[in-house]
């Protein structure tokens, strides 16, 4: 008899490379470059950048993958907008802090310019996985409960805005660069017939 897996209950990341054109890339870096504040830690941008034309080709891209993802996940919906959009520049020797996005459905980043070693971290969101956890050959989708991507320059990653996740201290001599956003669906979210919908 032939041993069948099935994967109940997947966390989905998605990830896309090579996202936008160099041109529209390095004057995305300029600008967040003009705006950055050298003197502050972990400093971050206003989180209006969606709406700023510099940022429109980068805007435009999160949207057209966003359709993607709900696709894939064969969501229902009425549509979805941008909540938030901001700018990182993670100094060497910073970090950020494990932490969620509240009140959103899909969470993203995009690395503007940084180097493999200072990526992003997700924990495994079922607590009891880790009840028993034995020594394993290889960390892999299947077994880990701690996983990171790596942060490379023009990649952008899709997670669920509830997934607790972390920027490792940046250990490189050069600023990591990124840009993150919050999607959030508008209108009637859920079924009536379920009596769990919503309207946002």
């Amino acid at each position: 008899m032939k041993l069948q897996q099935h994967k109940l209950f997947p966390t989905n990341i998605f990830l896309i490379d090579d996202v936008i054109d160099n041109n529209n890339l390095t004057l995305i870096k300029k600008d967040i470059l003009n705006n950055y504040n050298v003197e502050k830690s972990n400093w971050q941008s206003q989180s209006n950048l969606h709406t700023i034309k510099t940022y429109n080709v980068l805007t435009n891209s999160i949207i057209q993958y966003t359709k993607q993802v709900f696709d894939n996940l064969k969501y229902e919906y009425e549509k979805f907008v941008i909540t938030d959009m901001w700018s990182n520049v993670l100094k060497p020797k910073e970090m950020h802090r494990p932490h969620t996005h509240s009140n959103n459905i899909l969470s993203g980043v995009f690395y503007v310019e940084s180097k493999k070693s200072s990526g992003i971290v997700f924990y495994d969101p079922r607590p009891q996985a880790v009840v028993l956890n034995p020594k394993k050959t290889q960390d892999n989708l299947d077994n880990a409960t701690v996983l990171s991507y790596d942060s490379l320059t023009n990649r952008m990653i899709f997670f669920p805005s509830w997934l607790q996740h972390y920027v490792p201290t940046n250990q490189t001599n050069e600023n990591r660069i990124s840009i993150a956003f919050n999607i959030m669906l508008k209108g009637k979210v859920g079924d009536s017939k379920d009596l769990q919908s919503s309207i946002f």
